[in-house]
């Protein structure tokens, strides 16, 4: 096998008159070193006073032509040829191999060449050692790329990402100042418009609060240090606990919360603290932007080994160009970002659900907006 493959490797790195050249001077060379070593025995033997006159006394005892047909013999032939042949292939190795470090110090200049310009080889000619050498070399420079690229998208990220906060910290913290200032100077007519203010920048403190803590909890989800619990968890039974905490607001929106449950129970495995912010922010969104739908249903089921919790609201849909953008940081459909929230709700939610080994997405159709959620089920 490995000969078949020497043989192979040969006829893809030379022409056949390279072949056909070195063939016949490894054939030379050999004929050169046999008739050499035989010249050289004959000397020995001439010198040798142990044997000196062998081939005389041979010859003497068992006759001329005895000794003719034995130098003669088609054994004696063959193995002299097999002896040349032996040789050959000695020199026919050394030959290659010097071709082979010629051509592989030729083909490492052009591949030197090629990287300083930044231009892909051709692998058809090259050796397999080249070729696996420049298949790393374009390895490495695809990771090199791809890690140029990465870093790129980290610092555009970390940009908007300063953007965004900046922008979304200093509008209430404007806000808080200049009520404050009117505090500070008196600029109050009574006790009345004095506790207006003070409302507004209480309003404006907990709002604040709210983004910051969202902040610090999404930056922590995105975390690789941080670490999720593997709790055992009853997806419908949590759902209805939640549903109890959110009656009371839905009640006072005149929002009526359906339950639609497949299975009595529903099994995952996961952070119950994490699970429950997850579905805490779709019930807060549906609350805020569907309550004019007067409806929200939430349904439960198990599909292909999957727990599938869905979230609808009615009302206004959501434009088919937003939805792929609904869980970026800071993404808010109204583009003038006069709505209630801090825009990191849905983007925590979604890193949740992937550190779960889960999906969420949205669809948003013919009035109605459904936020879907994909965990894998805990057999156990």
């Amino acid at each position: 096998m490995k000969f078949k493959q020497f043989i192979w490797r040969i006829w893809q790195q030379m022409s056949l008159l390279q072949i056909v050249v070195l063939a016949f001077l490894s054939w030379w060379a050999s004929v050169i070193t046999l008739r050499t070593i035989g010249l050289w025995l004959v000397s020995v033997t001439s010198d040798s006073i142990v044997l000196t006159g062998t081939t005389t006394r041979f010859i003497d005892l068992f006759g001329y032509g005895r000794y003719d047909r034995l130098l003669n013999s088609p054994w004696l032939i063959t193995v002299k040829y097999l002896g040349i042949l032996a040789v050959a292939f000695i020199f026919f190795n050394f030959f290659y191999w010097l071709f082979k470090q010629n051509l592989l110090r030729k083909q490492l200049r052009q591949i030197n060449i090629a990287i300083l310009q930044d231009q892909p080889m051709e692998q058809e000619s090259l050796i397999p050692e080249i070729i696996q050498l420049e298949e790393s070399v374009e390895k490495m420079r695809e990771h090199q790329a791809k890690l140029i690229e990465q870093e790129q998208e980290a610092q555009q990220a970390k940009n908007d990402l300063i953007t965004n906060v900046s922008h979304d910290l200093r509008t209430p913290l404007t806000s808080i100042l200049g009520y404050l200032s009117y505090i500070h100077e008196d600029r109050y007519r009574d006790e009345v418009e004095l506790r207006h203010y003070t409302e507004l920048v209480y309003g404006k403190a907990q709002r604040l609060h709210k983004l910051i803590d969202d902040l610090f909890d999404y930056t922590r989800l995105e975390s690789t240090e941080f670490h999720i619990k593997e709790d055992m968890l009853d997806m419908v039974e949590l759902l209805r606990q939640l549903v109890s905490e959110y009656e009371r607001s839905a009640v006072e929106k005149e929002v009526r919360i359906v339950e639609m449950y497949a299975v009595d129970n529903l099994k995952v495995k996961g952070d119950g603290m994490q699970i429950m912010r997850l579905f805490e922010n779709l019930f807060s969104n549906a609350l805020r932007y569907g309550a004019s739908g007067k409806k929200i249903d939430i349904s439960a089921k198990k599909e292909a080994g999957m727990a599938i919790i869905e979230v609808s609201n009615y009302g206004t849909e959501i434009p088919a160009s937003d939805l792929p953008q609904l869980f970026e940081r800071f993404y808010k459909v109204d583009k003038n970002r006069t709505t209630v929230g801090t825009g990191l709700g849905l983007a925590i939610a979604k890193s949740i659900v992937e550190r779960h080994g889960g999906h969420v997405f949205a669809t948003s159709r013919k009035g109605k907006t459904t936020f879907t959620v994909k965990l894998p089920i805990s057999e156990r």
